[in-house]
Protein backbone atom coordinates (compact mmCIF):
# COMPACT_ATOMS: atom_id res chain seq x y z
CA UNK A 1 0.00 0.00 0.00
CA UNK A 2 2.93 2.48 1.02
CA UNK A 3 4.95 1.82 -2.36
CA UNK A 4 1.51 2.04 -4.28
CA UNK A 5 0.37 5.87 -2.21
CA UNK A 6 4.15 6.81 -3.06
CA UNK A 7 4.10 5.77 -6.49
CA UNK A 8 0.72 8.00 -7.26
CA UNK A 9 3.03 10.75 -5.47
CA UNK A 10 5.08 10.47 -7.72
CA UNK A 11 3.52 10.35 -10.96
CA UNK A 12 1.44 13.68 -9.86
CA UNK A 13 4.86 15.29 -9.70
CA UNK A 14 5.27 13.54 -12.91
CA UNK A 15 2.70 15.37 -14.59
CA UNK A 16 3.02 18.57 -13.10
CA UNK A 17 4.47 21.60 -14.72
CA UNK A 18 8.50 21.49 -14.50
CA UNK A 19 9.60 25.11 -14.16
CA UNK A 20 12.62 26.38 -15.78
CA UNK A 21 15.46 28.31 -14.18
CA UNK A 22 14.32 31.53 -15.01
CA UNK A 23 10.45 30.83 -13.50
CA UNK A 24 11.77 29.25 -10.70
CA UNK A 25 14.06 32.14 -10.28
CA UNK A 26 10.86 34.69 -10.78
CA UNK A 27 8.96 32.63 -8.12
CA UNK A 28 12.00 33.14 -5.41
CA UNK A 29 12.11 36.77 -6.02
CA UNK A 30 8.86 37.03 -5.66
CA UNK A 31 8.77 35.33 -2.05
CA UNK A 32 12.04 37.37 -0.81
CA UNK A 33 9.62 40.36 -1.58
CA UNK A 34 6.73 38.52 0.25
CA UNK A 35 9.24 37.89 2.82
CA UNK A 36 10.61 41.76 3.29
CA UNK A 37 6.75 43.19 2.91
CA UNK A 38 5.95 40.73 5.63
CA UNK A 39 8.98 41.91 8.11
CA UNK A 40 8.56 45.77 7.43
CA UNK A 41 4.58 45.45 8.62
CA UNK A 42 5.44 43.39 11.47
CA UNK A 43 7.94 45.58 12.62
CA UNK A 44 5.60 49.18 11.92
CA UNK A 45 2.28 47.25 13.13
CA UNK A 46 2.52 49.32 16.18
CA UNK A 47 5.04 51.70 15.75
CA UNK A 48 3.55 53.59 12.24
CA UNK A 49 0.19 51.87 10.95
CA UNK A 50 0.03 53.97 7.62
CA UNK A 51 3.54 52.47 6.42
CA UNK A 52 2.32 48.72 8.10
CA UNK A 53 -0.70 48.73 6.49
CA UNK A 54 0.69 49.53 2.79
CA UNK A 55 3.43 46.51 3.16
CA UNK A 56 0.60 44.69 4.04
CA UNK A 57 -0.99 45.66 1.34
CA UNK A 58 2.26 44.80 -0.89
CA UNK A 59 2.23 41.13 0.57
CA UNK A 60 -0.05 39.43 -2.06
CA UNK A 61 1.59 41.11 -5.06
CA UNK A 62 4.42 38.99 -5.59
CA UNK A 63 2.98 35.50 -5.42
CA UNK A 64 0.63 35.29 -8.07
CA UNK A 65 -2.76 33.68 -8.73
CA UNK A 66 -1.10 31.40 -11.22
CA UNK A 67 1.58 30.75 -9.07
CA UNK A 68 -1.20 30.21 -6.04
CA UNK A 69 -2.30 27.43 -8.36
CA UNK A 70 0.60 25.61 -9.50
CA UNK A 71 1.37 25.24 -5.37
CA UNK A 72 -2.21 23.91 -4.91
CA UNK A 73 -1.31 21.43 -7.60
CA UNK A 74 1.39 20.03 -5.77
CA UNK A 75 0.66 20.47 -2.54
CA UNK A 76 -2.92 22.00 -1.89
CA UNK A 77 -2.55 21.88 1.96
CA UNK A 78 0.00 24.19 1.41
CA UNK A 79 -1.36 26.85 -0.99
CA UNK A 80 -4.65 26.98 1.54
CA UNK A 81 -2.66 27.47 4.27
CA UNK A 82 -0.79 30.69 2.93
CA UNK A 83 -3.54 32.24 1.32
CA UNK A 84 -5.43 32.34 4.70
CA UNK A 85 -2.44 32.95 6.57
CA UNK A 86 -1.97 36.09 4.59
CA UNK A 87 -5.15 37.37 4.64
CA UNK A 88 -5.83 36.96 8.02
CA UNK A 89 -2.24 38.80 8.64
CA UNK A 90 -3.78 41.39 6.71
CA UNK A 91 -6.44 42.07 8.74
CA UNK A 92 -4.48 42.22 12.20
CA UNK A 93 -2.50 45.02 10.48
CA UNK A 94 -5.35 46.82 9.57
CA UNK A 95 -7.39 46.13 12.99
CA UNK A 96 -7.30 49.83 14.90
CA UNK A 97 -4.80 48.41 17.95
CA UNK A 98 -2.87 44.99 16.83
CA UNK A 99 -0.85 43.09 19.48
CA UNK A 100 2.53 43.12 19.04
CA UNK A 101 2.63 39.58 19.78
CA UNK A 102 0.02 38.55 17.81
CA UNK A 103 1.72 39.71 14.73
CA UNK A 104 4.63 38.17 15.73
CA UNK A 105 3.66 35.40 15.64
CA UNK A 106 1.53 35.46 12.43
CA UNK A 107 4.51 36.32 10.58
CA UNK A 108 6.75 33.76 12.15
CA UNK A 109 3.88 31.35 10.94
CA UNK A 110 4.19 33.12 7.40
CA UNK A 111 7.52 32.32 6.74
CA UNK A 112 7.24 28.74 8.16
CA UNK A 113 4.62 28.08 5.26
CA UNK A 114 6.63 30.12 3.05
CA UNK A 115 9.46 27.78 3.45
CA UNK A 116 6.80 24.96 2.51
CA UNK A 117 5.45 27.01 -0.73
CA UNK A 118 9.09 27.10 -2.03
CA UNK A 119 10.07 22.89 -0.92
CA UNK A 120 6.55 22.36 -2.92
CA UNK A 121 7.27 24.82 -5.79
CA UNK A 122 10.66 24.39 -6.67
CA UNK A 123 12.77 21.74 -7.26
CA UNK A 124 16.16 20.93 -4.93
CA UNK A 125 17.85 21.26 -8.21
CA UNK A 126 16.63 24.42 -9.42
CA UNK A 127 17.39 25.56 -5.76
CA UNK A 128 21.45 24.69 -5.94
CA UNK A 129 21.06 26.07 -9.36
CA UNK A 130 23.67 29.47 -9.32
CA UNK A 131 22.20 31.18 -12.43
CA UNK A 132 18.81 30.83 -10.93
CA UNK A 133 20.23 32.55 -7.53
CA UNK A 134 22.08 35.27 -9.65
CA UNK A 135 18.61 35.85 -11.56
CA UNK A 136 17.04 36.31 -8.48
CA UNK A 137 19.61 38.66 -7.26
CA UNK A 138 19.08 40.67 -10.33
CA UNK A 139 15.21 40.93 -9.78
CA UNK A 140 15.85 41.67 -6.39
CA UNK A 141 18.05 44.81 -7.94
CA UNK A 142 15.36 45.36 -10.43
CA UNK A 143 12.78 45.25 -7.21
CA UNK A 144 14.46 48.21 -5.59
CA UNK A 145 14.81 50.21 -8.04
CA UNK A 146 11.11 50.18 -9.02
CA UNK A 147 9.93 50.64 -5.49
CA UNK A 148 12.55 53.41 -5.22
CA UNK A 149 11.71 55.15 -8.38
CA UNK A 150 7.63 54.90 -6.39
CA UNK A 151 8.77 56.50 -3.29
CA UNK A 152 9.75 59.69 -4.63
CA UNK A 153 6.44 59.33 -6.45
CA UNK A 154 7.22 58.75 -10.31
CA UNK A 155 4.40 55.92 -12.26
CA UNK A 156 4.85 52.67 -12.16
CA UNK A 157 6.19 51.75 -15.58
CA UNK A 158 8.60 49.14 -17.70
CA UNK A 159 12.44 50.04 -16.76
CA UNK A 160 12.69 51.52 -20.52
CA UNK A 161 9.86 54.22 -20.17
CA UNK A 162 11.03 55.01 -16.76
CA UNK A 163 14.42 55.65 -17.60
CA UNK A 164 13.07 58.25 -20.67
CA UNK A 165 10.60 59.73 -18.77
CA UNK A 166 13.32 60.83 -16.10
CA UNK A 167 15.17 62.92 -18.51
CA UNK A 168 11.93 65.28 -18.11
CA UNK A 169 10.65 67.29 -15.47
CA UNK A 170 10.57 64.60 -12.19
CA UNK A 171 14.39 64.05 -13.44
CA UNK A 172 15.74 67.65 -13.98
CA UNK A 173 14.47 68.39 -10.57
CA UNK A 174 16.07 65.70 -8.52
CA UNK A 175 19.17 66.58 -10.25
CA UNK A 176 19.06 70.17 -9.11
CA UNK A 177 19.02 68.41 -5.46
CA UNK A 178 21.68 67.06 -3.52
CA UNK A 179 18.97 64.43 -2.22
CA UNK A 180 15.76 63.56 -3.73
CA UNK A 181 12.20 63.36 -1.99
CA UNK A 182 10.25 60.56 -1.03
CA UNK A 183 6.86 61.14 -1.00
CA UNK A 184 6.35 57.28 -0.13
CA UNK A 185 8.13 56.04 2.74
CA UNK A 186 6.77 52.55 2.98
CA UNK A 187 8.00 52.28 -1.03
CA UNK A 188 11.52 53.96 0.35
CA UNK A 189 12.18 51.28 3.38
CA UNK A 190 10.75 48.35 0.64
CA UNK A 191 13.64 49.37 -2.02
CA UNK A 192 16.07 49.57 0.61
CA UNK A 193 15.55 46.15 1.58
CA UNK A 194 15.73 44.74 -1.00
CA UNK A 195 18.44 46.02 -2.55
CA UNK A 196 19.94 44.74 0.66
CA UNK A 197 18.78 41.36 0.18
CA UNK A 198 20.18 40.87 -3.19
CA UNK A 199 23.77 41.75 -1.77
CA UNK A 200 23.28 38.80 0.75
CA UNK A 201 22.28 36.33 -1.80
CA UNK A 202 25.17 37.79 -3.86
CA UNK A 203 27.41 37.30 -1.06
CA UNK A 204 26.69 33.28 -0.74
CA UNK A 205 27.21 32.58 -4.49
CA UNK A 206 30.06 35.03 -5.23
CA UNK A 207 32.36 33.23 -7.14
CA UNK A 208 36.21 33.16 -6.25
CA UNK A 209 39.37 34.04 -8.28
CA UNK A 210 37.29 36.17 -10.59
CA UNK A 211 38.19 39.41 -11.52
CA UNK A 212 34.53 41.12 -11.64
CA UNK A 213 33.79 39.67 -8.17
CA UNK A 214 34.81 42.27 -6.11
CA UNK A 215 33.88 45.11 -8.27
CA UNK A 216 30.07 43.83 -8.26
CA UNK A 217 30.32 43.71 -5.14
CA UNK A 218 31.59 47.28 -4.54
CA UNK A 219 28.82 48.19 -7.00
CA UNK A 220 26.06 46.52 -5.17
CA UNK A 221 27.32 48.54 -2.31
CA UNK A 222 27.29 51.70 -4.30
CA UNK A 223 23.65 51.07 -4.81
CA UNK A 224 22.64 50.58 -1.05
CA UNK A 225 24.65 53.63 -0.12
CA UNK A 226 23.39 55.54 -3.05
CA UNK A 227 19.63 54.69 -1.89
CA UNK A 228 20.28 55.32 1.69
CA UNK A 229 21.62 58.75 0.93
CA UNK A 230 18.53 59.70 -1.12
CA UNK A 231 20.12 60.21 -4.23
CA UNK A 232 18.53 61.09 -7.38
CA UNK A 233 16.65 58.32 -9.65
CA UNK A 234 19.37 58.73 -12.31
CA UNK A 235 22.12 58.24 -10.25
CA UNK A 236 21.30 55.12 -9.05
CA UNK A 237 19.51 53.83 -12.37
CA UNK A 238 22.75 54.18 -14.27
CA UNK A 239 24.72 51.97 -11.13
CA UNK A 240 21.85 49.39 -12.37
CA UNK A 241 22.63 49.99 -15.71
CA UNK A 242 26.48 50.13 -16.53
CA UNK A 243 27.70 48.44 -13.30
CA UNK A 244 25.21 45.90 -11.93
CA UNK A 245 23.49 44.16 -14.84
CA UNK A 246 26.17 43.93 -17.09
CA UNK A 247 28.55 42.38 -14.39
CA UNK A 248 26.15 39.95 -12.90
CA UNK A 249 25.31 39.03 -16.86
CA UNK A 250 28.69 38.50 -17.79
CA UNK A 251 29.59 36.61 -14.60
CA UNK A 252 26.53 34.20 -14.66
CA UNK A 253 25.97 34.30 -18.36
CA UNK A 254 22.14 35.53 -17.67
CA UNK A 255 21.43 36.53 -21.51
CA UNK A 256 20.28 40.17 -19.62
CA UNK A 257 20.73 42.24 -22.59
CA UNK A 258 18.23 40.23 -24.58
CA UNK A 259 15.61 41.19 -22.00
CA UNK A 260 16.50 44.52 -22.09
CA UNK A 261 15.78 44.21 -25.99
CA UNK A 262 12.06 42.92 -25.38
CA UNK A 263 11.36 44.62 -21.60
CA UNK A 264 9.01 47.54 -23.12
CA UNK A 265 6.00 46.46 -21.78
CA UNK A 266 6.11 43.09 -20.68
CA UNK A 267 4.50 41.84 -17.37
CA UNK A 268 7.83 40.58 -15.27
CA UNK A 269 5.18 37.97 -13.79
CA UNK A 270 4.98 36.56 -17.48
CA UNK A 271 6.28 33.21 -16.73
CA UNK A 272 6.19 31.87 -20.28
CA UNK A 273 8.17 33.93 -21.52
CA UNK A 274 11.50 34.14 -19.37
CA UNK A 275 13.11 31.50 -21.14
CA UNK A 276 13.85 33.49 -23.93
CA UNK A 277 14.45 36.62 -22.00
CA UNK A 278 17.36 35.42 -19.86
CA UNK A 279 18.40 32.56 -22.03
CA UNK A 280 18.63 29.83 -18.98
CA UNK A 281 17.67 26.50 -20.12
CA UNK A 282 15.60 24.46 -17.20
CA UNK A 283 18.35 21.62 -16.21
CA UNK A 284 21.86 24.68 -16.33
CA UNK A 285 23.94 24.57 -14.23
CA UNK A 286 26.99 27.05 -13.19
CA UNK A 287 29.43 25.97 -10.67
CA UNK A 288 30.70 28.38 -8.09
CA UNK A 289 33.18 28.80 -4.97
CA UNK A 290 30.78 30.53 -2.35
CA UNK A 291 33.53 29.71 0.16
Amino acid sequence: MLLLVGSILNTNNVLGHTFSGDESASFLAGVEMTKIELKLAAEQAVSNATNAKEHADHLTEHITANDTKEIKERNSRVADELNKSLTDFANTIESSSPAQSDVNTKASSINDILSEVVSARIDKEQLDNVTVKALVVNDLVGEGLEHYGSALGMEEEGHDENESNTTSSEHTENQNNETASIVDVADYQSAQAAVSRAIELYNEIKPTGDSNSSQLADSLNTLKSKIDSKSPFDEIDKIVDEKVSPVLNDMFKLNLAEEEEHSEGEDHGQEEDHGEEHGTSQNETHDANTD
